[in-house]
């Protein structure tokens, strides 16, 4: 029986929830024996095929008050089984588990988050890590920040690249009608790491009338800052979808002219990949993250420039350098769910 802590299930679903929710249903697909272990709060299962009866409700507390008190004192009446966390944070009065860490932008650049934030995520995430018997991340970006910032030895860490969800999968061979016209896609949340002031800065330097930029993304205040767009040029070529449904995401990265995702860090950055196995071209910065990632699939630009992002743009949506299409078939197979789960479960085996 393999535990899981749940607690992501009380929670708005951002790109850490929808992994886990994704990892849960790879699972369930390789049935695998498994409970999700969560607090007493309204749970988000309903949008994903998991199982209910695969959720145990325990504690009366919520949060990461349930997670440090009353997740922990179960598991030890229960005979100290091996836990999987599978977003950043984990017990750290429990050390039979595995914590997946997806990155450290807290720490990298602690003001782009709340003061409250960036603090309470590096005296949390740091202590997680140091009580886990293993560690996974995504990326070997990810794990060289994990060496540098926590000294966490390499023996103590493996690497598993994220993989395509699968509503991308099952999507992106269906038709969605463009009712948008000639449009450049970015899909992030609404925080100074993502850089949308240097991409809005960009666009208006487009020249390109009949075009528009879409913004998909929600706004979270209680972590991140908000980014500095007050005082940028916003027309009515520019527009925030805010949140949309899976159906019209993939539609939009469909019919788009051209993605682009030009953040300051990330440690794997998945709306790239998205975008590349709907069909549409991409533009992102030259950071270490996606060079290792994403290699020669994509496009690249300097994130510091508006100048060069304006050029790289304008360039693509007149030329349109689309990867060759074997290339991107070999590449888009790197990131399937399968893979991921497999390589998880081997870790599981070896742990238990």
């Amino acid at each position: 029986m393999i535990y899981i802590n749940g607690r992501f299930l009380t929670k708005k679903i951002t790109g850490l929830e929808r992994f886990a929710l994704e990892f849960i249903t790879a699972l369930q697909n390789h049935k695998i024996d498994f409970k999700l272990l969560s607090p007493i709060d309204e749970i988000t299962y309903l949008l994903y095929k998991i199982d209910k009866n695969k959720i145990q409700k325990i504690g009366r507390l919520k949060n990461y008050f349930w997670e440090q008190v009353e997740l922990p004192l179960y598991l030890k009446n229960n005979n100290n089984p091996l836990l999987i966390n599978l977003t950043n944070t984990a017990p750290i009065k429990y050390s039979n588990q595995i914590t997946v860490i997806h990155d450290l932008a807290f720490l990298h650049n602690p003001a782009w988050y709340t003061r409250r934030a960036a603090y309470f995520f590096n005296w949390i995430v740091k202590r997680s890590a140091e009580a886990s018997r293993h560690i996974v991340t995504i990326s070997e970006f990810s794990k060289n920040e994990l060496k540098k910032y926590y000294q966490i030895k390499d023996e103590k860490m493996s690497v598993i690249h994220e993989a395509i969800p699968k509503f991308v999968s099952d999507l992106r061979h269906f038709y969605f009608m463009n009712r948008w016209g000639n449009y450049i896609l970015t899909v992030s949340s609404l925080e100074p790491r993502k850089n949308l002031n240097t991409l809005i800065k960009a666009f208006n330097k487009l020249n390109l009338p009949d075009y528009k930029l879409l913004i998909v993304g929600a706004e979270n205040r209680q972590v991140f800052k908000r980014p500095e767009l007050k005082n940028l040029k916003i027309t009515s070529n520019i527009e925030f979808l805010g949140s949309v449904s899976d159906q019209a995401l993939v539609g939009l990265y469909q019919n788009a002219k051209l993605f682009v995702y030009i953040s300051y860090y990330e440690g794997f950055g998945l709306p790239p990949i998205e975008a590349l196995t709907c069909g549409c071209q991409v533009l992102v910065s030259e950071i270490d993250s996606f060079t290792e990632i994403l290699g020669k699939m994509v496009n690249y630009c300097n994130p510091l420039s508006v100048e060069d992002v304006a050029s790289k743009m304008k360039d693509l949506v007149i030329n349109q350098k689309q990867p060759d299409i074997n290339e991107l078939r070999e590449f888009i197979s790197q990131y399937k769910w399968e893979k991921y789960i497999n390589s998880f479960l081997n870790l599981i085996e070896k742990f238990s």
